[in-house]
């Protein structure tokens, strides 16, 4: 595992534990794109992949990583989680810089019932923040 990696993952770990939004802002790096099947392009700017990464992980129930897979900067993480009743079962799929930011995040989710709960509580809950 490069040291990039590492120090992302302790952070990252560490960031989905406490929720602590001062961590999340010095693990993406500046440019950051997320790509989701929720949204047909990446979307590219480092305020837009906090906001989502900070709603998707408030709106997560009983998450838990169950598996990792790293490849130099590229790391592939599985998780498990709930959101109300709907559970789902996804990968992150993260690219990091040289200085072990998020410099890239692809998200899957299966099943379709838990990919339309998460993209029914994210639009809720940013249109409840832009209200």
């Amino acid at each position: 595992m490069s040291d990039p990696a590492q120090t992302f993952l302790t952070r990252w770990y560490a960031y989905v534990e406490n929720h602590d939004p001062a961590l999340l802002q010095t693990i993406v790096a500046d440019g950051a794109t997320i790509s989701s099947p929720a949204f047909y392009k990446p979307k590219t700017s480092k305020d837009y992949v906090i906001a989502i990464l900070t709603t998707v992980v408030a709106g997560f129930e009983d998450f838990t990583y169950t598996k990792e897979w790293i490849d130099g900067n590229e790391i592939i993480l599985e998780f498990e989680s709930r959101i109300g009743d709907t559970k789902l079962k996804g990968i992150d799929r993260i690219t990091v810089d040289a200085d072990g930011r998020m410099s890239h995040i692809e998200v899957l989710i299966r099943p379709l019932n838990g990919l339309i709960a998460l993209a029914e509580h994210v639009k809720a809950s940013l249109g409840q923040a832009a209200a």
